[in-house]
């Protein structure tokens, strides 16, 4: 007698997908990179469904809406850290700048002492 195991496959990506946004977040990996293997995703279930299989194509697609969702997260979280920083950063600025004293005022040249006006021999 054997048994069939369905395999949760969904929710092993999910798991996998979850890991991997908290690890790229940790060590700053660039956040495109799910939305790049989306589209690799999406071409190889296109051809999937040209070839028939249109169970598996349909699994990928849903896997390439999980990947496109992680991507979009992962840009707004790094969207929202860069503004955090640069606003942390003129904060720390604006502290610690001294008031910047005015400079004095250039006297003008004279036309002829002028770098430009004078001919070149």
């Amino acid at each position: 007698m054997s048994q069939v195991v369905d395999v949760p496959y969904t929710a092993i990506f999910l798991g996998l997908l979850l890991a991997y946004m908290v690890y790229s977040q940790w060590v700053g990996l660039d956040s495109r990179y799910p939305i790049a293997a989306a589209l690799v995703l999406l071409v190889i279930a296109a051809i999937t469904d040209a070839v028939g299989a249109v169970s598996l194509a349909n699994i990928l697609a849903i896997f390439v809406f999980f990947l496109l969702g992680a991507g979009v997260i992962l840009l707004l979280v790094d969207h929202v850290r860069s503004n955090r920083a640069v606003t942390k950063a003129d904060a720390t600025r604006s502290a610690t700048a001294e008031s910047p004293s005015p400079k004095p005022a250039q006297k003008p040249q004279p036309a002829a002492q002028h770098a430009l006006n004078r001919l070149q021999k």
